[in-house]
């Protein structure tokens, strides 16, 4: 195995009936390293303004915060997700993305590029 390989991690979640859904993505193992570059997110439908939140940290919570997305339902992305070594027993053991406000029923997409690696 490679002492680094590409990152390319995706998460889905349907939202709920108020428009509002989570993806969290968290390295497969306790050695998994992740250095990300970029996450980008999308949703199914966009006849509602979706917004999204990214975090990088333990939990999506304001001192997680790294940007935000008022393209949340037609696709954007952010690279402020960069410079975070994201793994299982660290200070940023994850990476989120907090959909408000879109359609219900629609489906919100998170997909994480950058690189893994083994410690």
């Amino acid at each position: 195995m490679p002492a680094s390989w590409p990152l390319n991690q995706t998460g889905t979640v349907v939202l709920d009936g108020s428009g509002n859904g989570t993806v969290q993505l968290t390295p497969d193992g306790p050695r998994e390293h992740w250095q990300p570059a970029n996450a980008a997110v999308k949703v199914s439908t966009n006849n509602a303004l979706a917004v999204c939140r990214s975090y990088v940290g333990p939990s999506a919570t304001d001192q997680y915060f790294v940007d935000a997305s008022y393209d949340g339902s037609t696709g954007d992305n952010t690279d402020r997700v960069a410079g975070h070594d994201v793994y299982r027993a660290g200070p940023y053991p994850s990476v989120w993305a907090v959909w408000s406000g879109g359609d219900p029923g629609a489906t919100a997409t998170l997909i994480l590029t950058g690189t893994r690696s083994l410690a």
